[in-house]
């Protein structure tokens, strides 16, 4: 029978214009928010070090609820801190897993033995500023007045991108109670929040939602609000509400094929159908538009630029980019439920790989995964990655890779290299380490597909 679980997936909603008085609220929540995260990185230090100290030794780092609650004393009263006691909750689990993702790298990170030792060394997370009006042009007069070099003129770059592009700490609340998603009149939505301590007036501010009809239908009717992020970008705020649903997934031995994705860079992914013997249903490749991406991009700076609007191209290019990774998950999460295929994926070791590289190969896994959940299926099976690549889907012999195809030595046919790839990965789903040892390993095992 199919298992239920809960799946959680973010909305984006825009405070609709706010008025002069809620945003200078909101600004001076933003300041103090900033500053309070501040002053609790500082005071977690020791912490952070005992952590990593213990992770060493041979024991697991604590999960997030263990670290906010070795938080929760060092941080201050909501009064001192002039913040709300919901926002006061939402910084200490902020603090905690930004702590914990850290320590992760920390432990992670090797040095090159090419490179600077330090080079790349994962660093204490610096702290974010508290927006003020003023600061810019603060920094901008610290840079007339200096005279030669300075000791610490990276730290001060770093400090006038993030005052020049108004950069902030978004404001976490991490309970439903914390924020209410209600109907207001008009057939319209709107979200009060709790931004100012006790004292102040008022504490409590309701924003009208700016949307679609497709949140409204696939979130606010549909899903259970969970958590959210309060973020500010070019003077407009928006608010990321994570919404739990619950979902019936496939059962494992419930699937019917195998759907094998081999991620590359110039295409995204090459996927490959095969049904529960190993033969090949279906092949193809998704996320060829890198030159579109380039041409789009040179018309967007240029419409941006006429209209004197400030544009960041690295910005807009992981935006993209993202987009893109979004539409070929649901492209083959569709192909995987219309065959109720279980989605086989290699298990990369990209510790040499490049930053790029890493991130991308990540990401895709993560949308992919979330959004199968989604649809009813099963998480992606990782297999081993051994020559994946180098084998012939047909014969199961090794042959040479010659730029984007695949020459077979032995019945000489010339393959998509990507999608010869696809169709191992798919296959290796029915690959049983304990019973094919005995008759030869992984490569007798491809080679018995060559009579099917």
């Amino acid at each position: 029978m199919p298992r239920q679980v809960i799946v959680q997936k973010t909305a984006i909603f825009k405070l609709y214009n706010p008025s002069a008085s809620k945003r200078r609220i909101l600004d001076l929540a933003f300041a103090r928010y900033g500053e309070a995260y501040n002053l609790l990185l500082e005071k977690c230090k020791p912490i952070t070090e005992s952590w990593l100290e213990t992770a060493r030794g041979g024991e697991r780092l604590p999960s997030l609820y263990r670290a906010a609650q070795q938080i929760y004393p060092l941080c201050p009263e909501a009064k001192d801190l002039t913040l709300p006691g919901s926002l006061r909750d939402g910084l200490i689990t902020d603090v905690a897993g930004n702590l914990l993702s850290y320590c992760q790298l920390a432990l992670d990170w090797k040095p090159d033995e090419h490179k600077d030792k330090r080079a790349g060394e994962p660093r204490y997370p610096a702290p974010d500023y508290g927006f003020r009006p003023d600061a810019y042009y603060e920094t901008l007069a610290e840079a007339a007045a200096w005279v030669g070099e300075h000791p610490d003129f990276l730290d001060f770059q770093a400090r006038l991108t993030r005052e020049a592009m108004e950069a902030v700490r978004p404001l976490h609340f991490c309970r439903l109670r914390d924020f209410s998603l209600e109907r207001l009149e008009k057939e319209r939505w709107g979200v009060t929040l709790n931004l100012q301590p006790r004292g102040h007036t008022p504490t409590r501010l309701r924003f009208p939602l700016a949307f679609g009809e497709w949140h409204e239908e696939e979130y606010l009717k549909k899903g259970r609000p969970r958590c959210a992020h309060l973020c500010r970008r070019e003077r407009e705020y928006f608010l990321h509400v994570s919404f739990e649903f619950p979902v019936e997934v496939m059962q494992p031995g419930e699937e019917q094929s195998y759907l094998g994705i081999d991620r590359g860079i110039t295409k995204q992914a090459a996927y490959a159908l095969v049904d529960l013997r190993g033969q090949v249903i279906q092949t193809g490749a998704l996320g060829r538009e890198l030159r579109g991406v380039q041409i789009t991009l040179g018309r967007y700076l240029q419409a941006k630029q006429k209209a004197g609007r400030r544009v960041s191209a690295r910005e807009w290019q992981r935006r993209h980019q993202e987009e893109m990774l979004h539409q070929i998950a649901n492209a083959l999460v569709e192909l995987a439920s219309k065959n109720r295929a279980l989605v086989v994926m290699e298990n990369l070791n990209l510790r040499n790989a490049s930053r790029f590289v890493r991130s991308q190969y990540a990401k895709f896994a993560k949308i992919l995964d979330y959004k199968l959940n989604l649809a009813g299926l099963s998480s992606a099976k990782q297999v081993f990655a051994a020559l994946s690549s180098k084998i012939c889907y047909n014969c199961g012999e090794e042959g040479q890779r010659e730029d984007e195809f695949f020459c077979c030595l032995k019945c000489q046919r010339r393959l998509d290299a990507d999608e010869n790839a696809a169709v191992n990965i798919a296959r290796r789903a029915l690959y049983r380490k304990s019973e094919w040892e005995r008759r030869g390993g992984y490569q007798a095992f491809h080679r018995s597909f060559g009579s099917v």
